[in-house]
């Protein structure tokens, strides 16, 4: 809450930098304003400050205004705002329950944003030593691994069928499916199914019979249809 006297100081203070004249009407009406708001004194007198030595100052001068509280209000909750950017809770020594930590965090926020004190910048530090698994699995690191070992925790994949072997054809990784030149899947090309070294006809030569059989299936297909 601000007070009617400390209202009149901060018009006193405006009228120090605008001429303004102030009357009592105008200490009920910024009293009224700033009290609705939940506006301190601090935060208006810091808010009066910024108005005139940084948002006024860099105007013409027919462009300059006088203050008014929806000014104060909007730049007092700016600075409350930047006074919480790199806020970081500072917790007790003691183990907390969720109700004295609320307590706790409210507070801290509501000192930090008043301006009552400076927010904690950097968090808390993590105390103790690595644990004993970490331990063990940083001090095998560097170390070489013997072949048989190797071979086991990485043994050859093997799969079977088609997809257990490299396509020769259009490359595709073992257990990947073929594809054809648009990228879509396809049934595993010929030179890939076959374990025999690949001919380099057998593929033309497959999609030639299949072509021969549908057209024939075409052709027995016209035949019913006459």
């Amino acid at each position: 809450m601000i007070s009617y006297e400390e209202v009149g100081a901060l018009l006193g203070l405006a009228a120090a930098r605008d001429q303004r004249i102030a009357g009592e009407a105008d200490v009920l009406a910024w009293h009224a304003d700033l009290n609705a708001a939940s506006i301190n004194y601090a935060d208006a007198d810091a808010a009066l400050t910024r108005f005139y030595a940084v948002e006024m100052a860099g105007l013409e001068p027919d462009k300059r205004r006088r203050v008014t509280t929806p000014d104060v209000i909007a730049i007092a909750r700016k600075i409350r705002a930047e006074r919480l950017e790199n806020f970081q809770y500072e917790p007790a020594e003691a183990d907390e329950t969720p109700r004295q930590y609320l307590a706790r965090l409210r507070g801290q926020i509501s000192d930090v944003a008043s301006g009552r004190r400076d927010a904690p910048r950097q968090p808390a530090a993590l105390e103790g030593g690595p644990h004993p698994e970490v331990l063990r699995a940083l001090a095998a690191v560097g170390r070489g691994v013997p072949e048989q070992a190797a071979a086991e925790q990485h043994p050859e994949v093997k799969r079977p069928g088609p997809l257990g072997r490299d396509c020769p054809r259009c490359k595709a990784a073992i257990g990947r499916p073929c594809r054809t030149p648009g990228g879509r899947e396809r049934s595993p090309h010929p030179r890939r199914s076959s374990s025999a070294p690949a001919d380099p006809n057998a593929e033309q030569q497959e999609i030639a019979r299949r072509r021969a059989v549908s057209a024939a299936a075409l052709a027995r297909t016209q035949e019913d249809a006459r």
